[in-house]
């Protein structure tokens, strides 16, 4: 079977009405259009095949429940560095909280992103990994397939 993408992401929120004011700046932004507003419990937005959702997290008391706040990060796949680069303009214009601004990062060469925190604290990176850095990801997969195959 050949991976197609991921059907959704859906991210749970504390501060609902404030995430729901950043995300759909962001969302616009991104070229995503809502396909669920005004329901009370969550929302969502699309572009192509791809959608984003957000929700209520759980009351304080609640045991075991996938509604919980918590996700290390949400990173965003840019085409280009001058993509990033808007995207912080838009944050900076929101007022969003930067983690740190556009820069080149030690994880793959060319490895370009900027993060930021939603109003819950979340975690929020756009990315762009040029055709070098995509190259050297398949590298470190080949080698690691290659010593699984010793």
């Amino acid at each position: 079977m050949e991976f197609h993408g991921f059907g959704h992401v859906c991210l749970v929120v504390s501060d609902y009405d404030a995430c729901v004011q950043f995300y759909e700046k962001v969302m616009h932004h991104l070229g995503m259009r809502p396909y669920i507003i005004g329901h009370p419990i969550f929302c969502g937005w699309f572009a192509d095949e791809y959608m984003f959702v957000i929700s209520h997290s759980a009351p304080a008391d609640d045991r075991f429940s996938q509604w919980r706040v918590g996700l290390h990060h949400l990173s965003f796949r840019a085409t280009s560095r001058e993509e990033v680069d808007s995207f912080a303009a838009m944050l900076k214009e929101i007022g969003a909280r930067i983690i740190h601004p556009p820069e080149l990062g030690p994880f793959w060469p060319g490895y370009y992103s900027i993060l930021c925190e939603d109003p819950d604290g979340t975690r929020i990176e756009m990315n762009y990994i040029p055709k070098e850095g995509w190259d050297a990801v398949a590298a470190a997969s080949k080698k690691i397939s290659d010593r699984a195959g010793e």
